[in-house]
């Protein structure tokens, strides 16, 4: 569903919901399952090239979200590497959420932070990056699994898979 996203052309009002909903739904699943230990912890580490922008100083709230251009440097990105798991957890409790467009009229990415990070910056992550992502967790089929006690006697752990 969320891969046909990247031909579309023609966006209404439910396409948007449609594309924030799957990717909410994506990383919950991936969030669980690698919570259940049924995913190799390399695919849910895995790291994610994005780009950064740092908060412009104005406060972020509901009113004014959207409006990227005015609350991030857009024009000083960085380009940083986070994993799945970081990404995941910033799309579950994003508070901006907004889909980036090309020319073309087809989606690119989504520029996306959590209600934590709203005041420091934002993210903008190809939607294709995160499709690819997903789609690893999804071939995940765990080979191995190591377990081991820590020193305080918690159980820790370590899923491999052979893909």
């Amino acid at each position: 569903m969320l891969s046909g996203k990247l031909e579309q052309r023609i966006w209404r009002d439910s396409s948007f919901a449609k594309v924030e909903q799957s990717v909410m739904m994506s990383c919950y699943i991936v969030r669980k399952l690698a919570e259940a230990k049924k995913i190799a912890d390399a695919k849910f580490q895995k790291p994610l090239a994005m780009r950064s922008f740092r908060a412009t100083g104005e406060t972020v709230d509901f009113l004014n979200s959207h409006k990227i251009d005015a609350l991030y440097q857009l024009k000083d990105g960085t380009d940083v590497t986070k994993p799945l798991s970081y990404v995941a957890n910033q799309l579950i409790h994003s508070f901006v959420f907004v889909p980036i467009f090309e020319v073309s009229g087809k989606i690119h990415g989504i520029a996306f932070n959590s209600d934590r990070s709203k005041g420091k910056e934002l993210y903008m992550l190809e939607l294709g990056k995160l499709i690819e992502a997903f789609a690893a967790c999804a071939d995940s089929y765990i080979s191995k699994a190591s377990y081991f006690r820590l020193e305080d006697g918690e159980l820790k752990v370590i899923l491999e898979d052979d893909l």
